[in-house]
């Protein structure tokens, strides 16, 4: 029975510390710039268009 409390206090400090994390990146906003990092290459540039 030790076992499963163990088991019970483990799973909701890692699930806490979870969205604590969650919340801090949504605070920090680093979401958007990996966004912006994932589309830039779909970006054209104006040095490669074609004549």
């Amino acid at each position: 029975m030790n076992v499963l409390a163990a088991l019970i206090f483990i799973g909701l400090v890692l699930v806490a510390g979870a969205l604590l994390l969650f919340a801090y990146s949504q605070k920090s906003a680093d979401h958007e710039h990996a966004e912006r990092l994932s589309l830039l290459p779909l970006d054209e540039d104006d040095d490669h268009k074609p004549e």
